[in-house]
């Protein structure tokens, strides 16, 4: 029996690939919009709720100008926060990996090997559906932590992605479970 002889070489970190130097996609422009209006409503929802108040309590209508000042001040800031959120979000499927990038203040980065995803979702709601948008969400072996949900994906290429995992999913298990598979 040879005997094999235990190295454990020291890397050099500086020649590893950057995953930062990766080009993205972004979502698609129209998702903007569903985002602006998913916003609106639950603004919408909010100002009905202040003004309902106003109307029904006297204490409070002395207040109005500095409820109304709060509100377009929040409504301001959510789609400045919205708008910044969009514009950092990212995603690059791999041939061994798919990452994931969004946040504004604590930005996050997630890289999935393929061979950690355990399913893919596609879904489609009713907005997107009628911007022909839809999202992946990428179940992982990780657990919650390593989930990925990607939004805003036009619904030809999200279904070319499943299509694309699914199959690279379907040689992984096929080469881990067949030895003489090649």
């Amino acid at each position: 029996m040879p005997t094999e002889t235990f190295t454990n070489e020291v890397i050099d970190i500086s020649s590893l690939p950057k995953y930062e130097e990766i080009a993205l996609q972004h979502p698609h422009s129209d998702y903007w919009k569903i985002i602006c209006i998913n916003l609106s409503v639950f603004l919408g929802f909010i100002g009905i709720g202040a003004v309902i108040l106003l109307f029904f309590i006297n204490e409070i209508r002395t207040h109005a100008f500095l409820i109304t000042t709060i509100y377009v001040t929040l409504a301001v800031i959510l789609f400045l926060l919205f708008r910044a959120s969009f514009k950092k979000r990212g995603y690059a499927i791999r041939t061994h990996d798919v990452i994931y990038k969004s946040g504004i203040i604590a930005e996050s980065t997630t890289i999935v090997p393929l061979n950690r995803i355990q399913h893919i979702e596609l879904n489609e709601g009713i907005l997107s559906r009628v911007f022909h948008l839809g999202s992946l969400q990428i179940f992982t072996a990780g657990g919650q932590t390593g989930h990925i949900h990607i939004s805003g994906i036009p619904i030809e290429t999200a279904k070319n992605i499943r299509d694309l995992l699914l199959k690279k999913l379907d040689l992984t298990e096929n080469q881990t479970t067949d030895p003489t598979a090649s």
